[in-house]
């Protein structure tokens, strides 16, 4: 039943027959009760009617006793149309004359409708059965009164069959007019829910191949009704969708071409690339940076970036500091171990990934191989130290050379004018002070080409230039310099040796002292090499030493690092080089800053966690 009614015509018909049904229903009801009522009255009207006037003609003959004018009272209304009996009873309620039994004359009627008729003080109508044929009449009872007594009664019976039968025939035309507005009623519902359902049908099934994807889909309008509105809508709708579809594969085929393009972008950079995404885990890996890293993206992608780069904690440190902070690190140079155990220098960048709309999607980091770059480094380090062992070649010849002058003018003298006592005076004076001379030279200069054991501890960085300053003590009080000192507070001990870097500093306060005249102005500061973004393990120190000198010109302070470069009159210029030594063995980095007539600024920068540094094999040794 429910799959008939699945259609809208279905619906529409079924719907309609329903209520035509309901209505001629309701029609037949109120009509067959209206007609049956109508006839009834009819029928009890033409009773009451005959019995009145068989009543009127039956007053004389009563008061007369005249029987055979009664017989014919009652024989002329027994002969009416639909008329059974025509009885008059006397006084007594004996049956005074009767149409059909004329036996009973004289007789007393028991039945309790005749009772009830004989002692009727007014009309009467009842309903009975005759006993002969069981045929349903009604039986209308007039009593025949004479100055208010009651001299008899007359009754008359009128058969129900032609009344049952007319309330039949109302019934049977009633139930063919019903059927008929069926018939006609049902064909004008199915002609007009065939009307409505089936732009209906069409626009459902054109809906349907939409849903499909077939978007090229017009209906006619054939009215200017609701269907004709909602036919033009949905041509509308479907050449909207048709457009924005087309655009939308425009931009499709837009973003996958830049997609393309990208992805060959990244395929091709000789850096590496890895994505992470909120949660720490790898996303992607381009080319490159699965060289370095031994992983492919399939099997590195969703895999926590602290698990991929176990063997080098650092760059997972980065890539989640990075993640952490929401901000970028940039130039971090680390060691990477690939899968296989082989370690590749490598410096990593990382920045916060973010969409379109600002919404922050995780870190992007840049692997950069320094393989070819340290290899360089080194082979410049080569280059350097030649040019340096020729620069310290050409500055020992000419240091040495002098106090070897000295000795061989007297080695010369010596046999002829040994028993001159004022020149075994000089050469005692002058042999001994030069050859301690050379003796200094030479341990300064084992001591920038012999490589040192360093021994790592945990040094105070304030406390360790304060005795810098007291060494100096005098010489500052001499010259009345003022020190300043900016030391920030939050600065932890760094990872050093003590000695060593208490040697390099005293170089550089030296030196500054030495620069300054009278009334100068020292100035130490200890401060973060990096901004408060970087964990404690990876930061660095700066130690700033500021004078307040002449300066030094710029083409002397690209020089001032280079053994036997001095300025000073009775230099070795080999303190700012043992000092260059020990800063790099402590993989920091020192560099100067000078303005003419303003002062000079030496800047040490130190990593707070540090080792020392491996020995060069290609640095000189003694």
């Amino acid at each position: 039943m429910r799959l008939l009614f699945r259609s809208l015509r279905a619906q529409l018909l079924g719907g309609t027959l329903l209520v035509i049904v309901l209505v001629m229903a309701v029609v037949m009801a109120v009509v067959e009760h209206r007609q049956r009522v109508a006839i009834i009255d009819e029928v009890e009207r033409r009773g009451a009617s005959l019995a009145r006037n068989l009543s009127a003609m039956s007053y004389g003959p009563l008061l007369l006793y005249n029987f055979t004018a009664l017989e014919q009272n009652v024989a002329r209304i027994g002969a009416e149309a639909d008329v059974v009996y025509a009885i008059v009873l006397d006084a007594d309620g004996r049956v005074a004359a009767h149409s059909r039994h004329a036996e009973r004359v004289g007789s007393a009627l028991d039945t309790p409708v005749d009772l009830q008729a004989a002692a009727a003080a007014g009309p009467l109508t009842q309903t009975t059965e005759l006993r002969e044929t069981n045929e349903s009449v009604y039986d209308f009872a007039v009593p025949v009164d004479v100055d208010r007594r009651k001299w008899g009664t007359v009754r008359v019976g009128l058969s129900k069959q032609r009344m049952d039968v007319a309330i039949r025939q109302t019934r049977k035309e009633l139930v063919l007019v019903t059927v008929v507005t069926l018939i006609f009623g049902g064909g004008a519902a199915a002609f007009v829910a065939g009307r409505i359902a089936r732009p209906v049908h069409q626009l459902a099934d054109a809906a349907a191949a939409v849903s499909r994807g077939e978007l090229n889909q017009r209906i006619e309008p054939t009215t200017v009704d609701e269907i004709g509105r909602l036919a033009e809508a949905f041509n509308h709708m479907t050449a909207q969708l048709l457009q924005q579809r087309t655009d939308l594969q425009d931009r499709f085929q837009e973003l996958a071409d830049l997609k393309s393009y990208t992805d060959s972008i990244l395929s091709s950079l000789t850096t590496g690339v890895v994505t992470v995404d909120l949660e720490g885990r790898v996303v992607t890996l381009n080319p490159a940076a699965e060289l370095l890293t031994g992983f492919f993206t399939g099997e590195a992608a969703g895999r926590y970036c602290t698990e991929v780069f176990a063997g080098a904690g650092e760059v997972s440190d980065v890539l989640m500091e990075t993640l952490t902070s929401r901000r970028p690190i940039a130039g971090v140079a680390l060691t990477l171990t690939r899968r296989n155990g082989v370690t590749v220098p490598v410096e990593l960048s990382a920045a916060p990934l973010k969409g379109s709309d600002g919404k922050d999607l995780g870190v992007v980091g840049v692997f950069r191989d320094l393989t070819a770059v340290r290899a360089l480094e080194h082979r410049l380090q080569r280059s350097d130290r030649l040019a340096a062992l020729g620069t310290m070649a050409a500055g020992l010849g000419h240091e040495i050379k002098n106090p070897l002058t000295s000795i061989l003018t007297f080695s010369r003298h010596l046999s002829r004018r040994f028993a001159d006592e004022s020149f075994r005076e000089k050469f005692q004076s002058v042999v001994p002070r030069e050859l301690e001379r050379i003796n200094v030279i030479v341990e300064r200069l084992l001591e920038l080409a012999r490589p040192e054991r360093l021994h790592f501890t945990a040094v105070r960085l304030p406390a360790l230039l304060d005795r810098v300053v007291e060494l100096y003590s005098n010489e500052i009080e001499a010259k009345r310099t003022t020190v300043v000192r900016d030391y920030a507070r939050d600065v932890p001990a760094i990872q050093a040796d003590e000695n060593a870097i208490h040697r390099a500093f005293v170089n550089l306060v030296k030196n500054a002292l030495e620069a300054m005249p009278s009334r100068g102005h020292l100035t130490l500061r200890i401060d973060w090499a990096e901004g408060p973004t970087r964990r404690a393990h990876h930061r660095h120190v700066r130690i700033e030493i500021e004078d307040t000198g002449g300066g030094i010109p710029l083409p002397e302070r690209e020089r001032i690092f280079n053994p036997f470069y001095t300025t000073k009159e009775g230099g070795t210029g080999l303190g700012l080089a043992v000092t260059h030594k020990i800063i790099e063995e402590h993989r920091g980095t020192i560099d100067v800053a000078s303005a003419p007539g303003v002062g000079t600024t030496f800047r040490v920068v130190l990593p707070v966690h540090s080792e020392p540094m491996p020995p060069d094999e290609d640095r000189p040794t003694a």
